[in-house]
């Protein structure tokens, strides 16, 4: 016999899978020449292969025994004998293969899963960093590196060892599922998407890929791929409720309310103890609305699907305090957005969740007294927010974190968004605790804020994030307050005062919260902008030259029906009027708002061509060109302008408001009364129309209204002395405890 040849016909019939066949040649091997080391230990492959882990590790030791100076033999007798859970006897393996062979890096990266497995992570990250060493291109010990780090909280360098991973082994889907998960951890959510469709894209068939674009894509507000991604992941498991429900809430943010509503019917029928596919079922409500009718009829909806909710109490109240934090979070964001008082159906929603959590939860509703050490120490003030970041919320209330009074104040941010730009960074500057409590589930954000034991905790937009308005129903500080960054009561019995603004409610604002109102001077805050002097450009943002140009940049949800009638007034009385919108987030918002527009524009007879311009979304540089190009601001009924009519007022465009009933609609008004601006506020739609189009035909009007913005201009901002009357607010509750 020909040892040679048979060991090379063995060979090749072993490397295109012909197992069997090589084996019997390698026994004959064995047989014949039993000397030949590496006859045994192929034969320990195919074993190990088979599942056959005993006879793997005789023909392995065999090997081992035969030719001691091979490392390779003790490797693979060190892997079989892992496979047989023999985890000492595999160690003293690995260690005799690095013994003959230090830059071994195949044994030095078992080794590290065998320590890891055990326990023994300092040892296991040494094995791991000596086999990248070794080999720096070992895609697997490079994830398996990054999965410890990360477990060990070294986020930023797990993150370089998968993306290395990725690198040198492309088609290697657990190191780009592994990249994709920890980019999410890191909040690079660009980067996670990216990572995610990488993964899909390398399997397919892979639900949890799937579901984890959906979600990374929901954070970023895309939720039209969103629902593709749901959509993906729910072909190939029908009958997930989770999965379901995040379909519903991408459906509900689009308009899609009949599949909405259908996907969160799904998923309870599924599940009956999906509490939300309850909420969704119950209380979802459209952005836009045809007209008065149509909301009307989604209000009584909702308030039906609220009483339902209510005698589900005591059902809800027997499922597990987890699935109840996770899942009874549902902010009533839209229904703010119907013109009407929301008191009472805001009460009622929050006494449901106050009365499941609290039987489910009570540590998280127990009373917490006023301390009795504040002679000694400043006054803990905590912020708990998703929004401190550039946009209304933080525009609005940075300057009560950064001009608080820190000689009486030690201040608390707790942050529970995903974005971080400059005004996060400013923020978390100034703040002298900053906690980024992202991904976190509520129960742990309450414990983390119960710890830090606050005298008082401020909410400044709660009702715009699900999570925010959950803990809002709970006690988690002495004295709790909510601001008008989503401007409509809370209905919480824990939520002590509602921070607003004295210029901008009705005489009647007690009848409308279910907190006592703290009404401070001013616009309620210190809010910081520069004139804009950037000169107009109609012809770079495609707007019509000779036009008169009446911009509404609300969004498209903000525009109640009620504002209708006076839109197409103001075109059919003013022929060289155009109207300029921005469009909405979601292509069917702005095609349901257009679709009711057109419908008035009908029934007068009057062309869409020219008289209503929809512009693209843009960063904020665009959007105050767009303001410098315009000709008047239409402040929208019901809901005015808030963070929007500021920027009117920097660059110096007049706008025309119509006060409503609540504070929401009555933030133009007081920013106009600041500036003396009186003639600009209507008392009714009649005096809206005549005002927008006295300023859109009468140059010299509209220039000496100009003339007076630009002369009042710090009469609202930068005025810091709200932030002064928040500070004596907060004192005066804690003064029979506080220093002198």
């Amino acid at each position: 016999m020909d040892v040679s040849e048979t060991m090379e016909r063995a060979t090749l019939l072993h490397r295109a899978g012909k197992l069997e066949d090589a084996r019997r040649l390698y026994v004959d091997i064995a047989e014949k020449a039993p000397d030949v080391a590496e006859a045994w230990h192929r034969l320990g492959l195919i074993a190990q292969a088979a599942g056959k882990l005993d006879d793997a590790a005789g023909y392995m030791r065999r090997a081992a025994e035969l030719d001691p100076r091979q490392p390779l033999y003790f490797f693979g007798l060190g892997l079989v004998l892992q496979d047989q859970n023999r985890l000492t006897e595999a160690e003293a393996a690995f260690v005799r293969a690095l013994a003959l062979n230090p830059d071994f890096a195949p044994a030095h990266n078992h080794l590290g899963v065998l320590c890891e497995s055990q326990q023994r992570f300092d040892e296991a990250l040494y094995c791991f960093r000596e086999a990248v060493r070794s080999h720096p291109a070992y895609a697997r010990a490079l994830n398996n590196l990054g999965n410890l780090l990360r477990r060990r909280g070294g986020l930023a360098e797990a993150i370089d060892c998968f993306r290395e991973a990725v690198r040198s082994s492309p088609d290697y889907r657990l190191a780009v599922a592994n990249l994709a998960s920890a980019q999410h951890e890191a909040n690079d959510l660009a980067g996670a998407e990216e990572s995610y469709r990488q993964a899909a894209a390398l399997d397919s068939n892979d639900f949890d890929t799937w579901s984890s674009l959906g979600f990374v894509q929901i954070v970023q507000v895309r939720l039209e791929q969103a629902e593709l991604s749901f959509r993906r992941a729910l072909a190939l498991k029908p009958d997930s409720p989770a999965q379901l429900n995040w379909l519903g809430y991408t459906l509900r943010e689009q308009g899609k309310m009949n599949e909405c509503l259908a996907s969160f019917r799904h998923a309870a029928e599924i599940d009956s103890d999906s509490v939300q596919a309850m909420l969704g079922e119950c209380l979802a409500l459209p952005p836009i609305y045809f007209d008065a009718a149509d909301l009307g009829a989604w209000r009584q909806r909702f308030g039906h699907g609220l009483a339902h909710l209510r005698r589900q109490a005591e059902r809800l109240k027997r499922l597990p305090a987890t699935t109840l934090l996770a899942q009874l979070q549902w902010g009533n964001f839209f229904l703010a957005y119907q013109g009407q008082n929301d008191r009472s159906l805001q009460a009622e929603y929050a006494a449901l969740v106050a009365d499941v959590l609290s039987a489910a939860a009570p540590e998280f509703f127990e009373p917490i007294p006023y301390a009795r050490d504040l002679s000694k120490r400043k006054l803990r003030l905590g912020f708990l927010s998703s929004f401190l970041r550039q946009c209304t919320v933080g525009s609005y209330f940075k300057s009560w974190i950064t001009l608080l009074n820190r000689n009486r104040f030690e201040i608390y941010v707790y942050y529970t968004g995903h974005w971080r730009d400059p005004v996060t960074q400013e923020i978390e500057a100034s703040a002298d605790h900053y906690a980024r409590l992202t991904n976190m589930h509520a129960g742990e954000i309450a414990r983390c804020i119960k710890a830090d034991r606050l005298d008082a905790l401020i909410y400044p937009e709660m009702g715009m994030d699900a999570t925010g308005y959950m803990l809002g129903a709970m006690r988690l500080a002495s004295v709790q307050c909510a601001a008008w960054g989503h401007p409509v009561t809370t209905g919480h019995n824990n939520i002590d005062y509602y921070l607003s603004c004295a210029a901008m409610e009705p005489e009647d604002a007690g009848d409308h919260y279910t907190e006592q109102p703290i009404l401070l001077g001013g616009i309620g805050t210190c809010y910081v902008s520069r004139a804009c002097t950037i000169a107009a450009d109609r012809a770079g943002l495609h707007l019509p030259a000779e036009r008169h140009l009446y911009l509404c940049p609300q969004s498209l949800y903000k525009i109640h029906p009620d504002n209708d009638e006076a839109l197409l007034d103001i075109l059919e009385q003013d022929i060289e009027a155009t109207l300029v919108f921005f469009v909405g987030m979601f292509k069917t918002v702005t095609a349901a708002f257009m679709k009711r527009l057109e419908r008035g524009l009908v029934a007068r007879k009057l062309p869409v061509q020219k008289r209503v311009v929809f512009l693209p979304r843009m960063d904020h540089d665009g959007y105050l060109l767009v303001n410098r190009s315009c000709d008047v601001m239409l402040d929208t009924f019901h809901w005015s302008g808030g963070n929007t009519s500021l920027d009117a007022l920097a660059c110096a465009l007049p706008m025309v408001t119509l006060p409503g009933s609540f504070m929401r609609g009555r933030q133009s008004l007081a920013m106009l009364k600041a500036m003396g601006l009186n003639e600009l506020i209507a008392r009714d739609k009649t005096d809206y129309v005549a005002i927008a189009l006295r300023l859109g035909n009468d140059p010299a009007w509209r220039k000496e209204i100009q003339r007076r913005m630009a002369l009042n201009f710090d009469k609202v901002f930068a005025d810091p002395s709200p932030v002064r009357e928040l500070e004596r607010f907060l004192l005066t509750r804690f003064e029979q405890f506080a220093p002198i």
